[in-house]
C-alpha cells in the first residue's frame, strides 16, 4: 500500500510539473518565470506594449525596435513607441509581469494571448484568452483587480 501511495504521488508531481512547464502555468509563489513573462522569448510575445495604451490595439512589434528592460526584451511597432517606452517603461509595461491577470487573481501565473487584453485606469492587463478577459473585466467592480494585486504582492 505504501509503495502505491508513493507511486501515485510521484505520478502527480510529474504530471503537475509537466503541465506547468508546457503550459507556462505555475503558482505565483514558485516565481519560475522571472520578473516578466518571456515564455515566447520576448515580453508580450513580441507585441508592442505602447500600442495597447496609445492606439487601443494589439500590434505586433518589429525586431528592429527592441529594448531590453528589467531582464526582458520588448519589441515595438515603431521607433516612436520604443522611445515612449524607454522614457517611462513602467507606464507601459503590463501589470503582473505580463502574466494572465485572471490567473494571478486565482493565485497562479499563466501565459497569455496578445489579443486578450484590457486597459483600466491607464494600465495594461493581459489574459490567456478572451473568455477569462471578459470574466476578469466584468468583476472589476466586485474585486477582481484588488484580488489580483493582493496575490501578486505576495510573490
Amino acid at each position: 500500500m505504501k509503495n502505491k501511495i508513493i507511486a501515485i504521488v510521484g505520478i502527480l508531481v510529474l504530471v503537475v510539473g509537466t503541465f506547468a512547464t508546457v503550459k507556462k502555468v505555475s503558482p505565483i509563489s514558485w516565481g519560475m518565470w522571472g520578473n516578466y513573462n518571456t515564455a515566447s522569448g520576448i515580453a508580450l510575445k513580441g507585441y508592442d506594449p505602447v500600442a495597447y495604451i496609445q492606439n487601443s490595439e494589439a500590434m505586433p512589434g518589429n525586431s528592429e525596435f527592441t529594448v531590453t528592460w528589467d531582464d526582458a526584451d520588448w519589441q515595438f511597432a515603431s521607433a516612436e513607441n520604443m522611445l515612449l517606452f524607454e522614457q517611462d517603461p513602467e507606464a507601459y509595461a503590463p501589470q503582473f509581469g505580463g502574466f494572465c491577470s485572471f490567473a494571478v487573481n486565482k493565485g497562479f501565473t499563466a501565459d497569455i494571448s496578445p489579443d486578450a487584453w484590457h486597459v483600466h485606469d491607464g494600465k495594461l492587463y493581459v489574459f490567456a484568452d478572451k473568455n477569462v478577459q471578459d470574466d476578469w473585466v466584468a468583476g472589476i467592480d466586485d474585486g477582481t483587480l484588488e484580488a489580483s494585486i493582493a496575490n501578486w504582492d505576495k510573490h
